[in-house]
């Protein structure tokens, strides 16, 4: 039904029919796309302050190549505020054009 439709989103979160997606870049050039689970990944806050916390850590090939990401959501999952420490952002088509640079030819 088109009314329990959720936007595409415009970053950090994308909701997709696969599930909801987080696409990282870290300092080192590592690429990341994650899948995130509603049970799994996300915590109900009780306090005061956002509905629901994402706190995810990242770690490519190498030790230093790190990525902490904090996300504050409402009771809807809409974004109220994101937090990258080690990287960036993309978005899906950003990702999917690096990503075909890093490719072997």
């Amino acid at each position: 039904m088109w009314f329990n439709k959720k936007p595409k989103g415009k970053g950090p979160l994308y909701f997709e029919k696969e599930g909801i997606f987080m696409y990282t870049q870290s300092k080192q050039g590592t690429l990341f796309r994650t899948i995130l689970r509603k049970g799994y990944d996300f915590q109900s806050n009780y306090d005061e302050g956002p509905a629901i916390i994402l706190d995810k850590e990242l770690v490519g090939q190498r030790s230093d190549d790190l990525l902490s990401v904090h996300v504050e959501l409402d009771e809807n999952y809409n974004v109220i505020s994101s937090e990258i420490n080690g990287g960036k952002f993309l978005t899906p088509e950003e990702y999917e054009e690096l990503s075909k640079k890093e490719e072997p030819k």
